[in-house]
């Protein structure tokens, strides 16, 4: 048993070992803090560890035979960071004007080809050949004002940009003294308790969400506001001109959109040359942190599709935290705040797709900004998975360069879209006018100032009556109805009588009597008159319904569901609009003949066609025919024709309607001067469809302007449909006018060799290992 004299000893001996491992620890700290403090701090301010996110390569995207039409080439960006660029940063507006005019430079010496003609700091030239792609440096300013005085909006009212500087303007609106802003925020404020308004749902409307601050400061006034707050409050230099002010100004406010911080960079400019990266990098010191960062940039390997292909930008604050074009991304795998997304088109649709995973790199640098190592807890980005589209790329440019060719007279605009029948697949999608993709940026100012308003995807957004296109459906509807059968006549003397008002038939010359199948050849309102007076618009609406017109089709791409004009759809209008009449037997009559309150998209006049020669099938239309993995070596995944409704008609139906759209084509109808000798025989349908505009859109007593739509949807072979083909000019008056772009688009069908397939073209461009 141990005495106490030996426990004793023993405790003592441990409180000595105790504090000599205090003292042995505290020589320790004395030595790292007092006597080698200063030294330590200095080495370790000498180094600097920082984790950067690489970007992924956005996949691919490919027509139906593997024809490149969106790919990726390696650019170079400038990038602010926030903590070394802008925070507390005594003279950080003259450097970003620095940079913004060395920007500008090198873009202008790339547009004029010249890559040997771009200043250095003493005014000299450098003369350095580069393969760098020689479409510019692109300025990152997204602030939709001109960048000259007289200082103007760029857009339309309500478009994206347009929106988004309202929005910053009511946000803003105390801070910039705006006083109309403040003052209708105020009324809206009130409204909102005092009077609320409520939409279709019964969900209350925010009224001040509704105002358009840009209608109510003009883009001078904002300009001279911006700056005011930004000389007073931000520390802009005093006394620049206009242009270095509106440079300035532009490039703050967009990196207000992106929500520049410490956890967010801002991309300054893309695409810039070796020449200035090389400037940059040797003049480091003065750009402090300006970071080069090489990424894949798209590249276009075609002029067309602009408008299904789709543009991509920089991802904006309310799309990083908010639901904007397919956000919050920031709750999303794989993305950060600085990356770029599609915002249109494929590009947006197939976003999770396209956009890949970002990879890590780690690197330790000294204070001069070199390299010291590579930490190995980097790791590779992986690129997005490639889209090959449905989409036949030279029926594409046949159909553009069609467009444009016959309709450029008539000063609108017009669409054409080509399906396959049997599958729903989108063979052509074309917009006119349209714009390069390339040059997007470069062009945005003159593309947004186009009263043609060339972004509008008219194939899926443009929104037009159908005219007598929509008089098949009618037929259709009688037939099944059993309003009308095959012997069924009516006798057109140019005229139609009900409730006292004349209604008129100007599509032949003559008073004829006419079954259907003629009235169909000869487009005869008279006949159509008669049936919709019987039919009703009640009916009208249902069978809309099962041919999936005034609903959205499903394809992938933003698209507008119209209406199909009817007594439910007027009650829906008569909500929002009370000074509409109620649905009236009048509006049954107009409605069979494809006119009244009707508005569908070229693309659910194609696609409504398509179920009438297929016997019936409603395919959801789609402009993806598979998804691979980044090399082409797997399958993600692989479009299936899709279903979305069958239509009960009998073939006896079917088999009129046929006859008459084949007469239509045929001598005597009314598209025979464009198909009467074609090789292969085709059906269809013409239309003309009347117009109303005001001549100034924001003055509701301005002066009318009337004009006349031509359609035409057809399809071929007649006995055995391969392609349905609608084409809409606005403005050239018939569908016999429009005819020639659809016979141009079955040409380049029918003629076309059959090219390598999509395995082929994809073997070719798998990677090595």
């Amino acid at each position: 048993m141990v005495n106490k004299t030996q426990l004793l000893r023993r405790l003592m001996v441990l409180g000595c070992l105790l504090l000599l491992c205090v003292g042995l620890a505290g020589g320790q700290l004395l030595q790292l803090q007092l006597i080698n403090g200063e030294s330590y701090v200095r080495r370790s301010a000498s180094f600097l560890t920082t984790t950067s996110t690489v970007s992924a390569a956005r996949g691919e995207i490919l027509d139906r035979y593997g024809r490149a039409m969106v790919t990726n080439q390696t650019g170079f960006s400038l990038v602010l960071i926030y903590s070394s660029f802008w925070e507390d940063k005594q003279d950080r507006f003259e450097i970003l004007l620095d940079l913004a005019k060395r920007v500008k430079a090198d873009g202008a010496a790339a547009a004029s080809g010249d890559t040997a003609d771009r200043d250095t700091e003493d005014g000299t030239q450098t003369d350095t050949d580069t393969t760098q792609d020689t479409s510019g440096a692109v300025l990152n300013d997204v602030m939709p004002i001109s960048d000259t005085a007289p200082y103007e909006y760029v857009g339309a009212e309500g478009d994206t940009e347009r929106k988004a500087l309202s929005d910053y303007m009511k946000q803003s609106a105390d801070t910039l003294s705006l006083k109309a802003v403040q003052d209708a925020k105020a009324a809206a404020n009130t409204a909102n308790e005092e009077n609320p308004q409520y939409d279709a749902d019964g969900n209350k409307i925010d009224q001040v969400l509704q105002i358009d601050a840009t209608t109510l400061v003009s883009a001078s006034e904002f300009i001279s506001a911006m700056r005011t707050y930004m000389e007073d409050s931000l520390g802009m230099q005093t006394g620049l001109s206009d242009a270095d002010a509106r440079t300035l100004i532009g490039l703050y406010y967009s990196m207000r959109r992106v929500g520049f911080n410490n956890n967010a960079t801002f991309t300054l400019a893309d695409n810039v040359s070796m020449d200035l990266i090389a400037y940059i990098k040797e003049h480091h010191q003065q750009y402090t942190g300006v970071d080069v960062q090489s990424e894949a940039i798209r590249k276009y390997d075609t002029t067309y599709a602009a408008h299904l292909l789709g543009t991509v930008g920089a991802m904006f604050t309310e799309e990083w935290t908010g639901t904007k074009n397919g956000g919050p991304y920031e709750s999303k795998a794989g993305y950060t705040m600085n990356d770029t997304i599609g915002k249109s088109g494929l590009e947006s649709a197939l976003e999770s797709y396209l956009h890949g995973t970002a990879g890590s790199r780690t690197v330790e640098t000294d204070l001069g900004g070199d390299s010291i190592t590579d930490h190995a807890n980097s790791y590779a980005p992986k690129p997005g998975d490639n889209v090959i589209t449905t989409i036949d790329l030279e029926l594409q440019e046949v159909a553009e360069k069609s467009l444009a060719n016959y309709l450029a007279e008539y000063q609108r605009g017009g669409a054409a879209v080509a399906l396959d029948p049997d599958t729903g697949e989108v063979l052509v999608m074309a917009s006119y006018p349209t714009y390069n993709l390339e040059n997007y940026n470069k062009d945005y100012d003159q593309i947004s100032n186009d009263s043609r308003i060339p972004e509008l995807n008219r194939a899926t957004l443009g929104l037009y009556p159908p005219g007598s296109t929509f008089k098949v459906l009618t037929a259709i509807a009688g037939l099944e109805e059993g309003i009308i059968d095959a012997s069924t006549t009516y006798t057109c003397d140019g005229t139609f009588e009900y409730g006292g008002v004349k209604f008129t038939c100007n599509n032949h010359d003559q008073p004829m009597t006419l079954d259907v199948t003629q009235a169909i050849k000869y487009s005869c309102n008279v006949f159509f008159y008669n049936v919709g007076q019987q039919l009703t618009g009640a009916h009208l609406e249902n069978w809309c319904d099962k041919f999936g017109l005034g609903n959205v089709t499903g394809v992938e791409i933003a698209e507008d569901a119209g209406q199909a004009a009817g007594p439910t759809e007027r009650d829906a209008n008569r909500k929002n609009n009370p000074l509409l009449r109620e649905w009236q037997g009048g509006d049954d009559v107009n409605a069979a003949i494809g006119q009244s309150d009707n508005l569908f998209t070229p693309l659910q006049l194609a696609n409504y066609m398509a179920a009438v020669v297929n016997g019936g099938t409603l395919y959801q239309p789609t402009l993806v025919k598979s998804i691979k993995t980044y090399d082409y070596s797997d399958v993600v995944e692989e479009e299936q024709p899709e279903v979305v409704g069958t239509i009960e008609f009998s073939d006896a139906t079917r088999n009129l309607v046929m006859t008459g759209m084949s007469e239509v084509t045929a001598e005597g109808g009314t598209a025979a001067t464009t198909f009467a000798d074609y090789p292969i025989k085709v059906g269809g349908k013409t239309g003309s469809a009347e117009m109303f505009e005001l001549s100034d859109p924001k003055d509701p007593n301005s002066a009318v302007i009337e004009y006349t739509n031509g359609l035409f949807v057809a399809f071929a072979p007649f006995d055995d449909p391969e392609i349905v083909v609608c084409v809409v000019g606005e403005g050239a008056g018939h569908g016999s006018s429009v005819a020639p772009i659809v016979r141009d688009i079955l040409d380049a069908y029918f003629a076309e060799e059959e090219p390598d397939t999509v395995e082929s073209v994809q073997s070719e461009n798998t990677m090595v290992p």
